[in-house]
């Protein structure tokens, strides 16, 4: 049985996957502000960034997996916009000025627009 392997992986059902990944996220943050190692303010914006290097992964894993590489880049450019945007706030909550989010959000719409065109110009 290989990881990465054609029948392995094809019998994966990512969004169960993806649901328990999310709970587990859930609950280590959670933990994390129970035993104050964060803020109760940062719970948030780290279950965003966390998640969003999940969504990343599921895209990686979606390039990889027989006939689920459409959505692969969608899924990826949602995991990026849940990183910079829960990267953001989480600086913000640290003292960083507000306008830096705006400035992440639109750079990261502005890098996937472009690699989006390049995409559709190699089709």
């Amino acid at each position: 049985m290989k990881l990465f392997g054609g029948n392995y992986l094809a019998k994966i059902h990512l969004g169960l996957l993806s649901f328990g990944i999310f709970l587990i996220i859930v609950a280590v943050w959670i933990a994390a502000y129970v035993l104050e190692i964060i803020a109760v303010e940062n719970l948030v914006p780290l279950i965003l960034l966390s998640s969003g290097v999940w969504t990343v992964v599921v895209a990686c894993l979606k390039t990889i997996k027989p006939g689920q590489n459409g959505d692969a880049f969608s899924t990826f450019g949602w995991g990026m916009l849940f990183i910079v945007l829960g990267g953001s706030l989480y600086m913000v909550n640290m003292g960083m000025n507000p306008v830096y989010i705006v400035v992440f959000v639109l750079a990261l719409i502005g890098v996937l627009a472009a690699v989006t065109a390049l995409r559709s110009s190699r089709k």
